[in-house]
């Protein structure tokens, strides 16, 4: 009953965010949709992927939960749930156990069917690292049972304040997107883009899905390195949760940020010379080749 309840809402306000369509536009309209995604997403790469699945930094109880609350507001279920399936994700990336790898179970089920349909990821193992480790704290197991009261309660606040002006633009449309861009990094980074590093998997970078899920998109850096704080190896790739953690350890709300190490670094380095070599000796076999003579 609770996972039929579960898809209902899910489409419900998949197919409501249209009604931005029909409610006023602003500037300010937009401005709107933009808080509502990005502060959720910061809250979920943040809290549920770089701390609880990957132990990225470390944070106290009280700022611990208030970002998973905000995380939870995104509707994406729990964060102990969330994180759970995250770790067994890189346990076995792109083979059978992946919860959603395209490769393995096809576009639909790595980008919705898994979340939704697929039974087998009701739970999270008590034996899972993240379940094992956080679920001692009664405020996530509250936030993981009960995970449809924040975005609940965010989209009663909109609608409250605002009407359904609010509601379209600060919960309805920023909650389809914040979805979709969550769950390409599952697909569309295992599909489409750059892979800087070699890795056992199909991960790659990619700018768009970067900017969406606020630094989520440098996947490939990402598999290659999982402990790292940053996404983003490089100050040009595109990650703002990586500066709002920075930005948390500077007034001593988070600590033991765990940086990108020198020999990985050194590794991308090395394997970005080794493609320019290879791109200019394939040009310069281009330009000797002999020109045919005309018939």
């Amino acid at each position: 009953m609770k996972k039929k309840i579960t898809m209902s809402l899910f489409w419900l306000v998949q197919t409501s965010s249209l009604l931005v369509l029909f409610v006023p536009f602003s500037l300010g309209m937009v401005g709107l949709w933009a808080a509502s995604h990005f502060v959720r997403a910061v809250g979920l790469t943040l809290t549920f992927h770089r701390y609880f699945a990957h132990r990225a930094f470390k944070m106290g109880r009280v700022t611990q939960f208030i970002w998973s609350l905000i995380g939870t507001a995104a509707m994406q279920k729990g964060p102990l749930w969330w994180a759970g399936h995250h770790v067994t994700h890189h346990k076995f990336a792109d083979r059978d156990g992946d919860p959603h790898s395209p490769i393995i179970s096809g576009f639909y089920h790595a980008h919705l069917g898994w979340f939704l349909n697929d039974v087998r990821h009701n739970k999270v193992a008590d034996i899972n690292p993240v379940v094992r480790d956080f679920g001692k704290y009664w405020e996530l197991r509250l936030l993981d049972q009960h995970y449809w009261a924040p975005p609940l309660l965010l989209a009663l606040g909109t609608y409250l304040y605002g009407g359904m002006q609010w509601l379209a633009w600060g919960f309805l449309l920023p909650t389809m997107t914040l979805a979709h861009a969550t769950f390409a990094i599952n697909t569309v980074n295992h599909l489409y883009g750059s892979r800087r590093f070699e890795t056992v998997d199909e991960s790659r970078n990619n700018i768009v899905t970067a900017i969406f899920a606020a630094g989520e998109g440098w996947h490939n850096n990402h598999h290659r390195y999982q402990r790292a704080a940053r996404n983003g190896f490089y100050w040009w790739e595109f990650d703002p949760t990586w500066y709002v953690i920075k930005a948390m350890s500077l007034v001593g709300l988070a600590w033991d940020l765990q940086a990108v190490p020198a020999r990985i670094y050194q590794e991308a380095a090395v394997r970005t010379e080794a493609r320019v070599d290879l791109a200019e000796s394939q040009a310069l076999q281009t330009d000797a080749a002999p020109l045919r003579e005309p018939v």
